[in-house]
């Protein structure tokens, strides 16, 4: 199969959904000029390309990390073809890859991409909250130290003057 056959298999069997049924199947790389397609062909492929390995999968290939439909995906987003995250979250529940869609290689127990970006907000809104508080901290312990040199120096001046090496 040709680079362009099997990009137009992948768009076939995103438009048809029906998974590969022959065993020889292997994984191969996109051609590519699969970033040139039009917004209605790179979405059948992104479909395409999930049901694929999900299929290359359940026969026991390891694709993991170098899954592509992150790269697709990346494209799709960045020509702002899913928003509301409703093709992310179909991957998401449909592929047992971690790094499907968003290539995080560790889902967090969320059962759809909605809960894992929930979780994403919250781990840095956490960072967030953790890194203000720090700033705060370190101001204080600053406007502390401050203080107590300035209490030192106040006894000190008292001390001087009371022994008699300051004159008023």
């Amino acid at each position: 199969m040709t680079d362009i056959q099997f990009l137009d298999y992948l768009i076939e069997l995103g438009e048809t959904a029906i998974p590969p049924s022959h065993e020889e199947a292997s994984y191969r790389y996109l051609p590519l000029s699969w970033n040139s397609l039009t917004d209605d062909k790179l979405i059948l492929l992104f479909k395409g390309l999930v049901i694929y390995e999900e299929f290359l999968i359940s026969i026991g290939q390891k694709i993991g990390s170098a899954t592509q439909t992150k790269f697709v995906y990346n494209e799709i987003r960045k020509r702002r073809l899913d928003n509301d995250y409703s093709l992310g979250n179909w991957a998401f529940v449909y592929s047992s890859n971690p790094y499907v869609p968003l290539d995080s290689g560790n889902r967090h127990g969320a059962t759809t991409i909605f809960e894992y970006l929930g979780w994403q907000r919250e781990v840095a809104d956490r960072t967030y909250q953790e890194q203000v508080d720090a700033v705060k901290r370190k101001e204080e312990k600053k406007r502390l130290k401050a203080e107590a040199h300035a209490e030192r120096l106040k006894k000190k001046e008292e001390r001087d003057r009371l022994l008699g090496y300051k004159k008023d």
